[in-house]
């Protein structure tokens, strides 16, 4: 339960010509506040509550002198509820400002000035207040009793006390709870944007102006969306679309709609949203924190849903009265915040968002230190209800301020491109690797240089050789087909057999088959056909032992070996001499034979 005090807005303050002169006389601009003390739960509904001074007993204002003499050192509160609900004001920063207890009692303790006023954080403003116009207590003493944070159902609820006697009893729904933060514990800070698990350790840190040096969320400030949007950017919600969500949020909080003057006004507030640039969502939650879901007196009897110009002195009868309740929306809208709280000329601009008591509206138009944290309440619940449509503004806004490091890793991301371009490289080199491999294969042909072995088998007559190639081996099959039976002049030859040397018959060694145990020589075939290196086709037939050998010879002549034959003539019978050459010969042509084969396998290897 969030406490709020009925709005009520008009002051006298409004009507003064600069900062100068409200030291003395800013008020409330809805002085119905301080008439009636409110309080609001998580669901929105507002109600009435007791309103007394929350003097703690231990002390009273004029025994602080003794007391801050007596307990130096150790953890203290300031209290700002000792005159029940009614202004104080204070300095900051050369400035001035006020607030009122009994919508915020506490405020961290940060010492004495040398001119004995109370220095203190509040609302997330640093300030100095007259010792008689508040208390000093002792931490220990107030303890359960003070200001704080907490996460329950994953949304986080600030507690805030209005009377350090007793428990916290006006609650404020934050929205969705950062993830740092846990449920079942309590949050300590006066600031709203760094918490703390431990009060001690915030007092060090607000004191040595070190603020969220030492907090749970160091270096990662919180920010309440709707308390820091800007009001000039319009809302993504049609005026239909509001008035369902403000429908729907009335009946949650216990609201009678049909008595409610906030009823069907979502028109309205969008229409002047769009003619002078003020937020209707926002609006519409100021209107509920300020007019109790429009239910108030001077909303009731005067169309006056903000309470404006409801001056100290009489709020209800001085507040000012309209036709309808739409041309209190356009009052509002125009007058106040685009001419007035939203106009950087205007001495009461202290920036275009609802705030707190260091910046935004609420520096000078409220004086309860949580008014802008009531009505951005409000504005996420409707938004809430409607479907997040500007909740989702929400969460890309907060995460502005660390996208700096979502671009980091987006930048990253660029880079690591080029990262894949490297495995490409890589690639590329990886590619002459298996250009390396072929290349060994170059020099594996090398070894068959082994050709230069050649020149043993006298490479000057190995040209013949060639040409044998070209004895046609395939046209060896095309001599059977040449009817050339003409080789009757080889019957001459015949003579051969009186020729005792069997060496003779040996030559055709490749077809030799020798048989054991009986020293016979039978060859492979009946018949055989060697091309001789000259051309000629050498057939014969061995049959019988060693010593008893006949050889027939045929002698063919090709007509392609013509010249090789007149040089190289056929042995004949008793020529010795010439029998050597052609076995010489002979051998020549095999060995030419064998390097040629040789050759072509090493080509197809």
């Amino acid at each position: 339960m969030v406490v709020s005090f009925m709005p009520g807005m008009e002051s006298n303050a409004a009507e003064l010509s600069g900062e100068d002169q409200v030291t003395a006389t800013l008020q409330d601009e809805n002085s119905q506040r301080l008439e009636e003390t409110t309080a609001m739960d998580e669901d929105g509904a507002i109600y009435e509550i007791h309103e007394e001074k929350g003097i703690v007993a231990e002390g009273t204002p004029s025994q602080n002198a003794m007391f801050l003499a007596k307990t130096s050192g150790q953890s203290k509160v300031v209290n700002f509820n000792t005159k029940g609900s009614a202004v104080t004001s204070f300095t900051y920063g050369g400035g001035s400002g006020y607030t009122n207890g009994a919508y915020g009692a506490d405020a961290a303790y940060l010492g004495m000035t040398d001119d004995g006023k109370v220095r203190f954080m509040l609302s997330g403003v640093t300030g100095t207040v007259n010792a008689s116009e508040v208390q000093v207590v002792e931490y220990a003493a107030v303890s359960d009793h003070v200001s704080y944070y907490a996460v329950s159902g994953g949304k986080l609820i600030h507690y805030i006390s209005q009377d350090l006697n007793k428990l916290p009893v006006s609650f404020i729904n934050n929205g969705t709870a950062p993830s740092y933060l846990n449920e079942g514990v309590k949050y300590y800070s006066y600031d709203g944007h760094y918490f703390y698990t431990d009060y001690a350790v915030m007092l060090s840190d607000y004191q040595n102006n070190t603020n969220g040096q030492n907090a749970v969320n160091a270096g990662n400030a919180f920010y309440n969306f709707f308390q820091f949007k800007n009001m000039r950017e319009a809302t993504k919600y049609s005026g239909e679309e509001l008035n369902v969500m403000l429908q729907s949020a009335m009946s949650a909080a216990g609201v009678d709609t049909a008595s409610s003057k906030l009823s069907g006004t979502g028109l309205s507030f969008v229409k002047y949203q769009n003619v002078y640039s003020v937020n209707a969502l926002l609006s519409m939650g100021i209107a509920i924190n300020e007019s109790g879901w429009g239910t108030s007196w001077i909303c009731r009897n005067k169309n006056n849903i903000f309470g404006l110009n409801a001056v100290d002195s009489a709020p209800g009868i001085s507040a000012d009265t309209y036709a309808s309740i739409d041309d209190c929306i356009r009052s509002f809208m125009k007058e106040w915040m685009d001419e007035g709280y939203l106009d950087s000329s205007d001495w009461r601009n202290h920036g275009t968002y609802l705030g707190d008591k260091s910046s935004g509206i609420n520096v000078s138009y409220a004086s309860d230190p949580y008014w802008g944290e009531k009505a951005a309440a409000h504005a996420w619940n409707l938004d809430f209800i409607g479907g997040n449509k500007d909740c989702q503004i929400q969460e890309e806004t907060p995460n502005v301020p660390n996208e700096p490091e979502t671009d980091v890793p987006e930048t990253p991301d660029v880079p690591s491109e080029p990262e894949t371009n490297v495995p490409e490289t890589p690639d590329v080199p990886s590619e002459p690797e298996i250009n390396a491999p072929e290349t060994p294969d170059v020099p594996s042909e090398p070894e068959t240089p082994d050709v230069p072995s050649e020149p043993e088998t006298n490479a000057p007559e190995t040209p013949n050789v060639p040409g044998e190639p070209e004895t046609n081996a395939p046209e060896t099959p095309n001599v059977p087909g040449e009817p050339e039976t003409d080789v009757p002049e080889t019957p001459d030859v015949p003579d051969v057999p009186s020729q005792p040397e069997t060496d003779a018959s040996e030559i055709p060694d490749a077809n030799r088959i020798e048989t054991p145990g009986t020293g016979n020589v039978q060859n492979s075939g009946n018949a055989g056909t060697e091309t001789t290196p000259g051309g000629t086709s050498v057939s014969g037939s061995q049959t019988g032992t060693k010593e008893e050998t006949t050889v027939e010879t045929t002698v063919e002549t090709t007509p392609t070996v013509n010249p090789v034959s007149a040089t190289v003539p056929s042995p004949k019978t008793g020529d010795e001499g010439q029998l050597a050459v052609w076995i010489v010969l002979l051998g020549v042509s095999l060995t030419a034979g064998v390097v040629v084969i040789g050759k072509k396998k090493s080509l197809y290897r």
